[in-house]
């Protein structure tokens, strides 16, 4: 137990430190690629299995072995250290070869979005200078569109069946309306380098590894460079952390690898700790809930709707589950209790868990641990990251129970933007003793338990003049949190509009819970709550009922594409 006498500045104090071991606060993360770092933690247990995929079962030998045969491949088409090569895919182990693969040999795996438009594919490849583009079959149509565009580089095709030999009924009917002639295909790929043994790359700190990107949910996507030391900091952190991972345990691997919480939480973090990654290519919410219902995994990382739908849908005991995770937007108080308490009920002694992180971190900075929780909070930082909070005006540290800035110091953190020095200086400052330190852009607060509170974004924070013509701050998220908690709400999110000079008015959108479908006064009776519920000058101006609110693939809520439904 920490005894420390206290400064009242939580990144001085740290006094989350005494949740953790010594092993956790004082052990050296290992300087190594990701490539190696998999294969340290799996060279005694090569029997193992390592990727479960529809009725296949790879083991860490074969797993090894193809990531390997899949270098030599890529050494015969000439990557080497340092080249790029842009992969469009999901969760395949055809994917999952190709990015240790390049990790083996030095290269870099230019991670990107299945929706990218064709201007945008010809764009990343030549912003990358890739050597070759890899795509998912699902997307030929779009790619043969501008294959003449991007250099005449090689184009691979992997197919979702190409690891199983056979066709599945899933696909079959997709398959025949896929048209790949003229594209190279994987058999034809590894074949090619038969002949070849690729030289494996020596580990050299800070070296560009992953390049994935932002969502661009309220901006311009960016290029996020990752290191070897950004991925492998974010498993070793959860290995130490005091959460429960067996070896031989199984983990639902359904996020797409060309996020970073994808590649990092569920694809290096299992395969690193031992765990069965049970992949799901189809990422789609309702598909996911529902293999989940199916497989039962015992360790469960999703958006909250897929947490959601779970207890709506599942039946019996829950015993297998070790791990419930939500990322993205995070739940009311009350749902996390509700959940809590079916978790109890069916015999799991997981709690629903919570965390905060970016694009930019690699992953996630805190989290709650079944052994370490408080509701309604983002967990405590991770054994070896530091927060510190500041008032976003003039940079000065604030104090516990005190809101500002959020702002983090983690040995996961990016190399930086890719060829966009002004933005990546935006965003990270060094400090006195030269430690790097990211601001987040979002509000929030720690509290004297070592607990983080988020608050709010602070480019969500508005102007609104009242009827008397006061000027007042609008909060966004006050408005969702409000009327999510509307019994016929599903899910809520607000954008505003700006007048010529900036200020706002707030446009509810909201989805509106099945039971609710009926109900003809659905609208005027939640304008009536939110008149009762909120000041006058936070009331939205108009509701918009939508059947959905688009999310992105991480399961947030997508602001830029609801903007543009508004206009």
């Amino acid at each position: 137990m920490n005894t420390q006498k206290t400064t009242g500045y939580p990144s001085i104090d740290k006094l989350w430190m005494k949740y953790y071991s010594e092993e956790a606060l004082y052990g050296e993360i290992p300087k190594c690629t990701m490539y190696e770092y998999i294969f340290d933690h799996n060279k005694s247990h090569l029997d193992g299995i390592a990727l479960r995929y529809f009725t296949k079962k790879i083991t860490y030998q074969k797993l090894f072995e193809n990531i390997r045969k899949t270098a030599d491949a890529f050494w015969a088409q000439g990557i080497r250290k340092g080249d790029a090569v842009t992969i469009m895919s999901l969760n395949t182990p055809e994917t999952i070869y190709c990015i240790y693969a390049l990790n083996y040999i030095g290269a870099v795996a230019n991670m990107v979005y299945m929706t990218l438009s064709e201007e945008e594919i010809v764009e990343t490849v030549r912003n990358t200078d890739s050597k070759m583009f890899i795509f998912l079959d699902v997307a030929a149509e779009k790619v043969r569109n501008v294959v003449e565009n991007i250099e005449k580089i090689r184009v691979l095709a992997i197919s979702p069946t190409d690891s199983l030999g056979f066709p599945v009924q899933k696909f079959s009917a997709l398959k025949s309306k896929i048209n790949t002639k003229g594209f190279w295909k994987w058999k034809d790929f590894l074949k090619a380098g038969e002949h070849q043994k690729a030289q494996q790359t020596s580990y050299h700190e800070n070296e560009l590894s992953v390049i994935v990107y932002t969502s661009g949910t309220t901006g311009t996507p960016k290029g996020v460079m990752l290191s070897n030391d950004s991925l492998n900091a974010v498993a070793w952190q959860y290995e130490k952390s005091g959460m429960k991972f067996t070896r031989g345990e199984t983990f639902l691997t359904f996020m797409p690898p060309f996020l970073s919480i994808g590649l990092s939480l569920n694809v290096h973090l299992p395969l690193s700790l031992g765990l069965v990654s049970d992949m799901v290519i189809d990422p789609e919410p309702q598909n996911v809930t529902r293999m989940y219902l199916k497989k039962k995994t015992n360790h469960f990382t999703a958006a909250p709707m897929n947490i959601v739908q779970v207890f709506e849908q599942i039946k019996g005991n829950m015993q297998f589950c070790i791990t419930m995770a939500g990322g993205g937007e995070s739940l009311r108080k009350e749902q996390e209790a509700e959940i809590n308490e079916e978790l109890r009920k069916r015999h799991s002694e997981a709690k629903y868990l919570t965390g905060y992180g970016m694009t930019e971190f690699s992953a996630t900075v805190t989290t709650s641990m079944n052994h370490v929780y408080k509701a309604g909070t983002l967990g405590i930082p991770l054994c070896k990251v530091n927060i510190k909070v500041i008032n976003p005006d003039n940079g000065e540290k604030l104090k516990y129970n005190e809101t500002g800035e959020l702002c983090f110091c983690t040995p996961s953190h990016m190399l930086g933007y890719l060829d966009n020095e002004e933005e990546t200086k935006k965003i990270c400052d060094r400090d006195e003793k030269n430690s790097l330190w990211i601001h987040t852009g979002d509000l929030g607060f720690v509290d004297e338990d070592g607990f983080v509170h988020f608050v709010g974004r602070i480019k969500r924070i508005y102007l609104v003049q009242a009827a008397d013509g006061t000027v007042y701050k609008l909060f966004p998220q006050r408005i969702e949190e409000t009327i999510a908690e509307y019994p016929e709400v599903d899910l809520c999110a607000v954008v505003v509009e700006l007048d010529a000079q900036n200020i706002a008015t707030a446009i509810a959108c909201v989805k509106r819970t099945a039971e609710s479908k009926n109900n003809n006064n659905f609208l005027t009776g939640l304008q009536q709550y939110c008149k009762e519920k909120l000041p006058v000058h936070l009331v939205p101006k108009q509701i918009i009922e939508m059947d959905e609110i688009p999310l992105t693939q991480s399961g947030k809520i997508d602001y830029k594409t609801l903007e543009k439904m508004t206009k």
